[in-house]
């Protein structure tokens, strides 16, 4: 049976080890995502420092004592643009469920608890970023009620291109 509980600091290496297979699994779908093992402290890092100073949450889901999953949520995030309603809202920073346990719930499970937590900070809403190519994860928020709000466009205009973080 899986259960979810709020992160703790007994969790930091394997959470950290989760936020890596996330990011690698990102990586195909952007090709302007850096090779993990170069930006995983540094990220990791800031991803719970902005957990903290947003008063957020991170949910991990377990079974069998074996982490399966997280959600990170940032609390309260004031609006960077200045024609935005100016109330804080929550962001869904990441989430990620390994693949032998997806299509059980888990993820499902864990925004509800993200969702729960950003309603006890007073959010009037969440936001989250899913990389557009990323078809079964823009799925699956829309199954939610999740809906695109703004799209970011892209296009690499310089001469020379860019891989794995290095010019060639």
């Amino acid at each position: 049976m899986v259960s979810i509980r709020r992160f703790s600091e007994a969790d930091r290496g394997v959470l950290r080890d989760l936020v890596l297979q996330l990011h690698e699994a990102l990586r195909p779908f952007d090709v302007d995502l850096a090779p993990g093992d170069q930006i995983i402290e540094r990220y990791f890092n800031a991803l719970l420092s902005e957990v903290e100073r947003t008063a957020g949450a991170v949910f991990v889901a377990e079974d069998d004592g074996r982490a399966v999953g997280y959600v990170c949520v940032w609390g309260l995030v004031t609006p960077d643009d200045p024609d935005e309603r100016p109330d804080p809202y929550s962001f869904m920073a990441e989430l990620f469920v390994r693949p032998d346990w997806r299509g059980l719930g888990i993820g499902r499970r864990l925004v509800e608890h993200a969702e729960r937590h950003a309603a006890g900070c007073g959010a009037y809403k969440m936001e989250l970023k899913a990389l557009a190519q990323n078809e079964s994860a823009v799925h699956f928020y829309e199954s939610l009620g999740y809906a695109p709000r703004v799209i970011i466009m892209s296009k690499h205009i310089g001469v020379a291109e860019r891989k794995g973080g290095t010019a060639s």
